[in-house]
């Protein structure tokens, strides 16, 4: 097998897997797992403001 060929053989694998993950994510079998994965970043963020002020992180000394 050639240099030529095998780079040809290996760019269709690649593009194949490539293919296949991007439809494995969309599938309609996934969408209610990423909806509540998207629920649940927005949710994480209120339950900062349920700590009491002292609990809180900073994230810097910076006015700005």
């Amino acid at each position: 097998m050639s240099g030529a060929t095998f780079t040809a053989w290996y760019t269709l694998v690649v593009f194949g897997i490539i293919i296949l993950v991007i439809l494995w994510a969309y599938r309609p079998k996934n969408k209610d797992r990423y909806d509540s994965i998207a629920k649940s970043v927005v949710d994480d963020d209120s339950t900062d403001a349920k700590l009491p002020e002292s609990r809180r992180k900073q994230e810097s000394n910076n006015n700005e």
